[in-house]
């Protein structure tokens, strides 16, 4: 069995229902308490005392509930990404500039002939 390339990406996938859940119950706690992050610095502790949760991060609070590297999902995001946008990437010649099908290579038949590459 293949070893995924992006494997928190695809836990992500595997939590979204229960993710989904919580962060309703989240969205419905943080509307109706005021909650605060204690680890989270305040600049003026009387700015928006009342405010429903300004320091609490529902994204990386889900993340840390689930285990969830946000980092590395973003990391694996963009190698997704990547490979996306190489399968339609066109293909040239480095010396010439002319198309080349074959995407593994960085100059075409003629010039590796002509300079002997």
């Amino acid at each position: 069995m293949e070893k995924s390339k992006t494997p928190t990406l695809d836990k992500m996938v595997e939590i979204q229902e229960q993710s989904q859940l919580c962060g309703e119950f989240l969205d419905w706690f943080l509307r109706k308490y005021t909650v605060f992050d204690r680890k989270q610095k305040r600049e003026n502790p009387f700015a928006d005392v009342m405010g429903n949760g300004d320091y609490i991060n529902k994204e990386k609070l889900l993340a840390d509930f689930f285990d969830i590297d946000l980092d590395e999902a973003e990391r694996e995001k963009d190698i997704l990404l990547k490979i996306e946008q190489n399968k339609h990437k066109i293909h040239h010649c480095k010396l010439c500039g002319n198309y080349i099908e074959e995407d593994n290579l960085s100059v075409c038949d003629k010039c590796a002939s002509e300079y002997q590459i």
